[in-house]
């Protein structure tokens, strides 16, 4: 069944040592989704959900309703690794009013491919199932063009090659300059819709 309102796709966009997991993980722990699915490519968000061993057990578990798990990739290869992201997608798309997240978009897209059930779920899924997208990579440059420009949102800390900064600046109405003068732990964030622009630190727990 299809969801009553349209979800979000946010790009967390940083580079490594940044903190866009440390404040994604501190997003989720607030918001504390009842469906939540996971493309955990370095196996890292074992505090907030149940690593499934193999796709048909993340489809079974969509299937049962309330969920929050991961999924950690197995592709030794490119092509592999994107056959596993596509079926990934696939099953996920059905998970209608669920948070979605997705680490490293630049392993599997390219500035000019994106895995077709990506695209859906990125566009269709967002729109017409209320899913909410968390994709993050640390070299926007190389991402899918599609993904920037349908992101609704753009959670944005230092990167530090030039190309990198360009791509994210050129969504979000600032220059390169504003994303090279963050600090660690700084970010920008950018809301498409009413173009506004915000600047903040991630808080970091304390034991």
């Amino acid at each position: 069944m299809a969801a009553s309102s349209s979800g979000q796709s946010w790009g967390v966009l940083a580079a490594s040592e940044m903190g866009k997991g440390v404040w994604l993980k501190a997003r989720l722990r607030k918001l504390k989704p009842k469906r939540l699915a996971v493309w955990d490519t370095n196996d890292e968000y074992d505090g907030l959900a149940e690593r499934v061993p193999s796709l048909s057990s993340l489809f079974d578990r969509i299937q049962a309703g309330t969920f929050r798990v991961r999924y950690v990739p197995r592709g030794k290869t490119d092509k592999a690794l994107r056959e596993e992201f596509e079926a990934f997608c696939t099953a996920v798309y059905h998970a209608a009013g669920s948070v979605i997240v997705v680490e490293e978009l630049a392993d599997v897209t390219s500035p000019s491919y994106a895995p077709p059930a990506w695209r859906k779920l990125n566009t269709r899924g967002r729109h017409h199932q209320g899913l909410t997208l968390y994709w993050c990579s640390q070299s926007p440059a190389f991402i899918d063009k599609a993904s920037m420009g349908n992101a609704t949102h753009l959670h944005v800390g230092y990167l530090g090659e030039p190309r990198h900064r360009q791509a994210a600046a050129a969504h979000m109405g600032c220059s390169a300059e504003d994303i090279d003068a963050l600090k660690q732990f700084e970010f920008i964030e950018y809301v498409k819709a009413t173009k506004e622009r915000t600047y903040g630190r991630v808080k970091l727990s304390t034991p």
